[in-house]
């Protein structure tokens, strides 16, 4: 079965600690073997789509295809979805929102940014 998760499902269940220690793991993590690939495309309108394939990590049984729309003039101007696929068979897992999951990444990939190039002892 799988699961769909928006906004809010998505606000409700994540934890910033656990968010934050799982985008270290990856941000630190070897190369996965298989290479990301982007592709972008224009729309015949304002806005462009953009797929994003594979998001891998080492050691999970997963893989995610994110889709995206982009429309500046909009907000938010990001629209699409994450797909989680099971890495055996393929399955889908699960499909959440993309705008939340790249909020989420990108706010807490500046606070990981942040705390790594703090000076140490610096306090606040």
């Amino acid at each position: 079965m799988t699961l769909l998760l928006n906004r809010s499902d998505l606000e409700r269940r994540l934890d910033p600690g656990a968010v934050i220690d799982a985008l270290r793991a990856g941000f630190t993590a070897g190369p996965a073997g298989t290479a990301a690939r982007r592709v972008v495309t224009a729309l015949p309108g304002p806005g462009s789509a953009t797929a994003l394939i594979p998001g891998l990590v080492a050691g999970v049984p997963a893989y995610t295809v994110k889709v995206n729309a982009k429309f500046p003039a909009s907000r938010p101007a990001l629209r699409g979805v994450v797909c989680l696929h099971d890495l055996e068979s393929g399955e889908l897992l699960a499909l959440l929102d993309s705008a939340t999951v790249t909020a989420w990444r990108t706010g807490l990939a500046a606070a990981l940014g942040t705390a790594a190039l703090a000076r140490r002892g610096g306090g606040r």
